[in-house]
């Protein structure tokens, strides 16, 4: 019977460890988000010292710098309330959108739109669920926009 005892008490541990490491990380659920509209090859997702940071393009979500805004919004949106949610030892989650931009010379250049950073204690004060996309960016701790799309917003 003893031999059963421990038998049983190890293939519980086994399992447990097992559900454990099925569960989704951080960078699991935040390149989930992003792939929703199939733009997996467009995402860089990093946790480095439980900082989560998803950088993506912004081309699948909007038709352009027009709506830009709102689409990172959407996206940032659903990222942030869900990291903060599901993985209470976060500290802090920064997203960064990416998109084909035209420069004053008329150069065609993918680059850095738009970034929103969220702390912990500032994200538990926001009311996810009647937060306008378009002004996700805003509410955040820090936030950038890149010129030419805050001209677009005015």
């Amino acid at each position: 019977m003893n031999r059963f005892a421990r038998l049983l008490l190890v293939g519980t541990m086994l399992l447990g460890r097992y559900a454990w490491a099925t569960e989704p990380s951080p960078v699991a659920f935040a390149m989930s988000v992003v792939s929703e509209h199939g733009s997996q090859t467009f995402a860089t997702v990093s946790y480095p010292d439980r900082n989560l940071i998803v950088e993506f393009r912004l081309e699948p979500y909007s038709a352009g710098k027009a709506n830009a805004i709102r689409a990172f919004g959407e996206i940032a949106k659903k990222i942030a309330q869900g990291a903060f949610s599901r993985f209470p030892k976060i500290r802090s989650v920064q997203l960064i959108g990416n998109l084909a931009l035209r420069d004053k010379h008329g150069n065609d250049t993918v680059d850095r739109a738009v970034m929103a950073k969220f702390s912990k204690a500032h994200a538990a004060a926001v009311d996810w669920e009647n937060v306008d996309p378009a002004s996700v960016v805003e509410i955040a701790d820090q936030h950038w926009v890149a010129p030419e799309l805050g001209a677009d917003r005015k």
